[in-house]
């Protein structure tokens, strides 16, 4: 097994992660993240330390940066082959969501969803008063809740162009402003017609 000592300390590659360890007193501490400390400060929540080189054999202090968690994830993940995506893709597939769906369904995972509920019903079924963003009216719904009712909501988003986007006609390639949710590909009755008719005509 490949170790390495730092500061009177012998650390050990392990798998799968191949990371140097150090385990002692019930504690495990990892060489990358105990020589930034050494050499820096506690790091901050929510942050890694990060091999430059990409090497977890290289743990010199030179080749280890502070990183936010998030960053250090992206980083890794633009790092990754086609191959390397699709293996993860299809791990997290045939492995992770079995077993998810397998604990939900255990007495366990019932009974954790059941201590969820009681933790936060009293807020999913708070009703406070409010005022419609579309007519005005005032009316009682969850804390959330912006509209009176779906035909508000709806009306609102039309009126307001939160869903309108620009498409180019597949007849005279002009452009023109539909709403998203719309199959509509001509940007006139006209160019509708001469579609149609072309479908027509390729379907014989």
């Amino acid at each position: 097994m490949e170790y390495q000592e730092f500061n009177g300390i012998r650390f050990y590659q392990t798998e799968p992660t191949d990371y140097f360890r150090h385990t002692g007193n019930g504690k495990v501490i990892l060489m990358h993240r105990y020589v930034w400390e050494y050499y820096n400060c506690p790091i901050p929540k929510g942050y890694h330390i990060h091999h430059k080189d990409g090497n977890k054999a290289n743990n010199d202090i030179s080749n280890l940066e502070l990183l936010k968690g998030t960053e250090h994830w992206k980083l890794h993940g633009k790092l990754l082959t086609d191959e390397e995506r699709e293996w993860r893709r299809q791990n997290v597939v045939t492995n992770a969501v079995p077993k998810a769906v397998e604990w939900h369904k255990s007495e366990e995972g019932k009974l954790w969803h059941k201590e969820q509920y009681q933790k936060t019903k009293e807020a999913l079924h708070r009703v406070e008063t409010h005022v419609c963003l579309h007519c005005g009216c005032e009316y009682e719904g969850s804390p959330n809740s912006k509209f009176c009712s779906n035909r508000c909501k709806s009306a609102y988003r039309r009126e307001s162009g939160i869903d309108k986007i620009e498409r180019h006609c597949v007849i005279c390639g002009n452009i023109f402003t539909t709403d998203m949710y719309r199959n509509a590909v001509c940007c006139s009755r006209s160019c509708g017609a001469k579609y149609q008719h072309q479908k027509r005509r390729d379907g014989n």
